[in-house]
């Protein structure tokens, strides 16, 4: 099938004519700084007393003729991008705001335009879809470019700030078309003055959940059965009613109305063998069909279930434990046949308890007074009347205390969620969830669901993810160890994200741990975000310490939740995602990654799989040629993709690999604990 790619880009041309700015060496009024590094090369032919050494910014109302402000003529070309990008900001920006629009800056500070939705009258919000515009140069193509992107929805509240009793859960709102933070600073005059400037008569609450429960409003969430379509048929409807006009040509002069063709020397494919999963008795692709049919490559060890609920749940435990034993459906055959091991539970290890908001107490004392077997390993099956992303934060930290209790004991958990499962019963969907649920059991129990098939190489991965807790506002970093290619767990630590000493030294022990005993021809480090310096010197000191002269490659990991940059694949029967394995080079060492379930062309795609957008990834070295060989880099892309397919929560495919989505997990859930993880569990998968 010929290759049909897009991007979600469009090409602009340059102005045919000069474009006159206006500047000034002093701050004056309304206008806006211009640092050193966009300045035009010939600035001092209108300014000839300028200090280019010394002064960091000029001034400008860019075309607004003002008094105190200089004429200066730009010819737009390469020389001028950075000057001539902020310039098409600032006019996008009016452009829209005076349209009567709300305009915002998305995280990496493009212009985010907002756009009303229909939205019925007797509902308490309005829900505009926001859409994100980016000037890029040449990036993808020989033009200018402007990304167009799809970022989702945001519901405003209409009763404005003024008559709301209780404003402790507001963290955003508008006020004349922009953003505001609730809680922004106002240290300096300029915070001062803008915060005194708000009527709040006329400012209204941007939704989040703990204002929408406080409200008592329900939010449904409609996820699109598929991404692409979805992102793609909004960014068509808004290019066509506000790109696609005169009066935007007149900001930006779009070559087309045809979204930028993937060149197909942009394009490769991680090789046919990087799908393929070892089970013990068989290969395979697709785990949903192979686990039980070809069986677990390793089984766990000797082991024992128990479940631990709420006295009123008791009926639901024991309609649970029947079909986990005997199965249901046509795709759940049993636990049993996952583990490749009888089904073993005991009901006189079960806790019941009778205060649904204090199981603790019964589960601490159920825990000294249980005869524990030695040589087993036990797992609790707790069903949680709460969720662990519950709005009362009581109630979800209990989530976190059940767990940690457990495992101080030695014991893994796997939480079920009542009032959710209940909902699957109704529906008729457990199978898949028990599936999902057997599989995080079987790994929890330390067996081994599959691996990769690939020969097994003396190779160091390190992962490092992350995860932000809303409640401290604190970023949670963990790191995660593989020792080997075909992805065998071995470690964790985790930390604050300020700790940056500590989680060098985390992975210079590592390092130093796995030199000990074997070889490699490499250090890979998968990382959550750009590595920075200050993030990359001390591990750098500790490989030099170590002798150690091997090549270390730094992989910048992004998931594309932001869904800025995605590409569509035009000959899939209108399903636009394009194939598994997929991946496409948008920079200097940088890709796109396309991890899913599809690995035909074959139109019966079982829509079930999922629709997940691209990772991005970003490939660097501090060792010197280290990035030369194409074989090399695509050796770590594909790395990246068989590293995706062990995840062992799931049995579908995931977009994000391992390294990455693992210390994530322990990132999310640590923090909540009284106290450290315990040692012996920092190299088991109790997480999942």
């Amino acid at each position: 099938m010929d290759k049909d790619y897009y991007f979600n880009i469009l090409n602009f041309n340059y102005p045919k004519q000069a474009t006159t700015l206006y500047f000034s060496l002093e701050e004056i009024g309304e206008c806006y700084p211009v640092h050193k590094s966009k300045f035009p090369k010939d600035i001092t032919s209108t300014f000839p007393n300028l200090d280019l050494r010394n002064s960091d910014n000029i001034y400008t109302t860019f075309d607004t003729p003002t008094e105190g402000f200089k004429p200066h003529s730009i010819e737009a070309s390469a020389q001028f991008n950075r000057l001539y990008k902020q310039y098409l900001n600032f006019k996008i920006k009016q452009h829209f705001l005076n349209k009567g629009l709300i305009v915002s800056r998305n995280f990496v500070k493009d212009q985010q335009v907002w756009m009303p939705a229909k939205n019925e009258e007797n509902s308490p919000f309005n829900q505009h879809y926001k859409f994100s515009l980016r000037i890029q140069f040449n990036r993808i193509s020989k033009y200018p470019e402007l990304m167009v992107s799809y970022d989702g929805t945001a519901k405003i509240l209409k009763t404005p700030i003024s008559e709301l009793e209780d404003t402790t859960c507001i963290k955003k709102a508008i006020y004349n078309q922009k953003v505001f933070s609730f809680n922004m600073p106002t240290e300096t005059d300029d915070q001062k003055e803008y915060w005194n400037s708000i009527n709040f008569e006329e400012s209204y609450p941007i939704l989040n959940r703990e204002l929408s429960n406080a409200h008592s409003i329900e939010i449904t969430s409609n996820k699109p059965l598929n991404k692409y379509k979805t992102f793609m048929n909004l960014v068509n409807g808004f290019a066509k009613k506000q790109l696609f006009k005169d009066d935007f040509k007149e900001i930006i002069d779009l070559r087309s109305q045809n979204w930028v063709r993937v060149p197909e020397h942009r394009i490769d494919y991680v090789g046919a063998e990087m799908n393929l999963l070892q089970f013990r008795n068989g290969f395979g692709k697709m785990p949903q069909m192979e686990m039980v049919r070809y069986q677990c490559l390793q089984r766990p060890k000797r082991y024992q279930l128990f479940y631990i609920f709420h006295e009123s749940h008791s009926d639901f435990v024991a309609t649970l434990h029947d079909q986990l034993l005997n199965g249901t459906g046509k795709y759940f055959p049993g636990m049993g046949k996952f583990l490749d091991m009888p089904y073993q539970s005991s009901s006189k290890n079960a806790m019941c308890y009778t205060n649904i908001e204090d199981p603790l107490s019964t589960i601490k004392q159920r825990l000294e007074d249980i005869q524990f077997l030695p040589n087993f390993i036990y797992a609790a099956i707790y069903i949680s009347p709460f969720s662990k992303n519950d709005d009362n934060f009581s109630n979800r930290i209990i989530y976190y205390k059940v767990k940690e209790e457990l495992l101080k004991n030695g014991i893994v958990s796997q939480v079920i969620n009542y009032e959710k499962m209940v909902t699957k019963f109704e529906d008729n969907t457990q199978q898949f969830t028990l599936s999902n649920i057997s599989l995080a059991l079987l790994a929890k129990l330390q067996g081994i669901p599959w691996k990769l098939k690939t020969p097994d190489k003396k190779e160091l991965i390190i992962g490092i993810g992350a995860f932000k807790n809303v409640d401290e506002g604190i970023n949670y970093i963990a790191s995660a160890f593989s020792f080997q290619n075909n992805g065998t767990f071995n470690r964790f630590e985790y930390f604050k994200e300020y700790e940056t000493v500590n989680l060098a030294g985390s992975i210079c022990k590592a390092i130093r741990n796995f030199y000990a005993i074997a070889h490699s021809d490499k250090v890979v480090i998968h990382f959550y975000k750009e590595m920075s310096y200050e993030d990359l010197k001390p591990i750098l000191e500790g490989m030099k310490s170590l002798n150690l002269d091997v090549p270390l490659y730094i992989l910048n990991i992004n998931k594309t939740d932001s869904e800025d940059l995605i590409a569509i694949d035009n000959n899939w029967h209108g399903k636009l995602m394009p194939k598994s394995g997929t991946f496409i080079r948008i920079g200097n060492n940088q890709y796109l990654l396309f991890n899913n379930s599809r690995h035909t062309d074959d139109a019966n795609f079982n829509d079930r799989e999922g629709f997940p957008f691209p990772i991005k990834i970003g490939i660097s070295s501090p060792t010197e040629g280290a990035l030369v060989d194409n074989n090399v880099i695509k050796g770590l892309i594909e790395q990246v993709y068989q590293f995706s397919r062990l995840y062992w929560k799931s049995l579908k495919q995931q977009n994000v690999p391992i390294t990455i989505k693992y210390p994530e997990m322990v990132a999310q859930i640590a923090p909540h604990f009284d106290g450290d993880i315990p040692l012996d569990a920092k190299d088991k998968l109790w997480f999942l």
